[in-house]
């Protein structure tokens, strides 16, 4: 596929400032600093993860990245990760710096009677990408060296009676699978619901979505993703996306699909949590 007929697929994105303006709640900042509640992403998903997942979703050769596609896509995440009220560490917003920057540089008319070749604008980029595939191919390997040397083996979930046995072929979902699946179901919901100021607004909290969550997992085990997200406005939508990061980091469910890219499945683990924690989150 050309780079154009991608670009047309993934649609345009507002400029700058209208992005900006689109992301920010509709309702009264002091109602927000409320209920708010905001999610620091772990180290290990950096801005570098983000390219790569882009990379897979879309098929790129990353000898050959389209640049005006990942910059769209990379900003249209960027915006998801701002509503869903994850706090974006300063290495994104660098890297969007970056792409801007190699966009505009491959926009510049080149000399083709100079003697000397033109770098690339995009090589950097394509080196960096390349040097932390190979870094976390390495530290995987030593991860699964250690469990091994640890003895740590983990067993599926007994299934209780009455549940469907789950699928052995379930691979673990990365953040950025997560987020398309709530970027999707927040875009589906303005669509079906236009913009209006309401004077009435519901306050989602992060504590009873959890606690709605795990109530549903302990009667069936496991529940497609998108069961969770239906018929559900935007505040709610992001109650649940934080309450699902927090339970995952908890220990009290898993994330799974059956390949890339494919339906997310929600499974409840065999650890037990307190529910007393979730108030935590208030």
């Amino acid at each position: 596929m050309s780079e154009e007929e991608m670009s047309g697929a993934a649609g345009s994105q507002p400029a700058e400032d209208e992005r900006r303006t689109k992301s920010a709640p509709l309702h009264e900042e002091e109602e927000q600093d409320e209920s708010s509640y905001q999610v620091t992403l772990p180290s290990f998903h950096g801005p570098l993860d983000l390219l790569l997942h882009l990379i897979r979703k879309h098929e790129i050769d990353i000898y050959d990245i389209p640049i005006m596609l990942v910059v769209e896509q990379y900003n249209a995440y960027l915006d998801a990760m701002t509503e869903l009220d994850l706090d974006i560490a300063a290495d994104y917003i660098y890297m969007a710096a970056l792409l801007i920057n190699i966009k505009s540089r491959m926009l510049l008319p080149r000399d083709e009677s100079a003697d000397d070749q033109i770098e690339d604008p995009r090589k950097e980029l394509v080196d960096r990408l390349l040097e932390y595939q190979r870094f976390k191919a390495v530290a995987e390997t030593f991860a699964e060296l250690d469990l091994v040397r640890m003895g740590m083996w983990s067993r599926p979930r007994v299934p209780l009676p009455g549940e469907e046995p789950q699928e052995m072929d379930m691979s673990e979902v990365g953040l950025f699978d997560l987020i398309d699946a709530f970027r999707t179901a927040l875009v589906r919901y303005k669509q079906n619901h236009p913009q209006s100021i309401s004077l009435q607004r519901t306050v989602h909290k992060v504590s009873e979505k959890m606690s709605e969550l795990y109530a549903k997992l302990k009667e069936k085990s496991p529940i497609r993703l998108q069961w969770f997200l239906e018929g559900r406005d935007r505040d709610e939508l992001i109650a649940i996306f934080l309450g699902m990061l927090e339970l995952v980091r908890l220990g009290g469910i898993s994330l799974q699909q059956k390949g890339t890219f494919s339906e997310i499945v929600v499974s409840r683990m065999e650890r037990e949590i307190d529910e007393e924690a979730f108030k935590m989150y208030d």
